[in-house]
Parts: C-alpha cells; sequence; structure tokens
C-alpha cells in the first residue's frame, strides 16, 4: 500500500516536471510552471521553488506575450493595436523579445564596466575627493544611456536575427538598462577603492601630512 502511494506521488511530480508550460513576457523573461488558468486580466500558474514546495502565482496578461504548454500550443496574448500603444505586429514584437532575451543572457559590456570602475578610482585619488567622490556613480551611469549599444560577440542565438530591425531594438534595450546599471555598481566599486587607497596608502604618505 505504501510503496503504491509512493509510486503514484513520484509520478505526479514527475508528471509536474515535465508537463511544465512557458510564459513568455513582454520584457523578454520567461516564467516555467504549470499554467491554471488564462484570461484577459491575469495567467495563473504553479510555480516550484528551490526545495520543492509549490504556490499559485498570477501575472498581469497586458505584461504577457504568449503561453506555451507543454505539448508545444501555443496561445499569444500580445495583440497589434496602435490604440493601445501596440506598434509592433505580433511577428515584429517577437523578434523584438528574442533581442531581449539574446542581450539578457549575452550582452557583457566590459568597456563601460572597467570605464567606471577606473573613472570611479582615478578621479578619486586624484582630486582627493572624499564624500562628495559619490557623485562619481551616478553621473557615470547617466552617461551610458546614449551611446550605441554593440551586440556582443556569440549572443545571437538564432543567426537569422541578426541584422533584423527590430530585434536591434530589443537587444539595445535590455542591453542599455543592463549597461547603466552595472557601470553605475562599477563605478561605486571604484570609489571605495580611490577612497582606501587615497586614505590609507597615498595621504599617509604625502609630506606634511
Amino acid at each position: 500500500m505504501h510503496r503504491t502511494l509512493l509510486l503514484l506521488l513520484l509520478a505526479l511530480v514527475a508528471s509536474f516536471a515535465l508537463g511544465q508550460d512557458s510564459i513568455v513576457l513582454m520584457n523578454g523573461q520567461v516564467l516555467k510552471g504549470k499554467v491554471l488558468g488564462q484570461s484577459t486580466l491575469e495567467i495563473r500558474y504553479l510555480d516550484s521553488d528551490r526545495k520543492g514546495r509549490t504556490r499559485e502565482r498570477a501575472e498581469p496578461t497586458e505584461g504577457v506575450f504568449s503561453v506555451t504548454d507543454s505539448l508545444g500550443r501555443e496561445r499569444i496574448w500580445y495583440f497589434h493595436d496602435t490604440v493601445f500603444g501596440n506598434t509592433l505586429t505580433v511577428d515584429e514584437m517577437r523578434r523584438f523579445i528574442k533581442g531581449e532575451q539574446d542581450a539578457r543572457s549575452g550582452y557583457k559590456p566590459l568597456g563601460p564596466v572597467w570605464g567606471g570602475f577606473l573613472v570611479g578610482a582615478g578621479t578619486t585619488m586624484a582630486a582627493n575627493l572624499e564624500m562628495n567622490a559619490f557623485f562619481l556613480p551616478p553621473l557615470y551611469g547617466a552617461t551610458m544611456i546614449l551611446p550605441r549599444v554593440f551586440v556582443t560577440k556569440g549572443s545571437i542565438t538564432d543567426i537569422t536575427m541578426e541584422g533584423d530591425e527590430q530585434y536591434a531594438y530589443g537587444y539595445a534595450r535590455v542591453g542599455r538598462s543592463k549597461r547603466v546599471v552595472r557601470s553605475l555598481l562599477s563605478t561605486f566599486a571604484g570609489v571605495v577603492v580611490g577612497l582606501v587607497v587615497r586614505q590609507y596608502i597615498i595621504n599617509p604618505n604625502l609630506e606634511g601630512y
């Protein structure tokens, strides 16, 4: 009897794991779980945490592009309607989201990040800045909004997307925000390092300190 219940429980767990549905959000994120219901207001689904515990969640439908069940059947919730601000067609939005996904997983703004660290550390040490050095991170981060986003080599998962306009827009949207945030953090780290070096290495060795 106990063995039968155990086998039944294992079968249920396996069916849940293998039968996961995919919810593609407009920002490119993909949620995995068992969809319980779909409506024009929200998508309800079961989510499983790292400990295997399941809980019911809901995602507003306005932020969902499509829902694909475990059999591969897709239901698209996004619709093309300029009145609602949906200026892209379904196919264009699909390519746009693909760009967002590739940027989220593969875009690496190494140049701006290292530049931020050097600006933070170098300026803080050279100008002998103290607490006012913390104006540097938001200032440098703001300068990272305008420059063009260049695709990181090897981050395009579908070669047919190369040169596609909507894909590039999606990639740039996520890439730009990613660049700003990481540049902000690296500049902050540079400021901290600059303050430490100035306070404990440079200043004690200056004549008359």
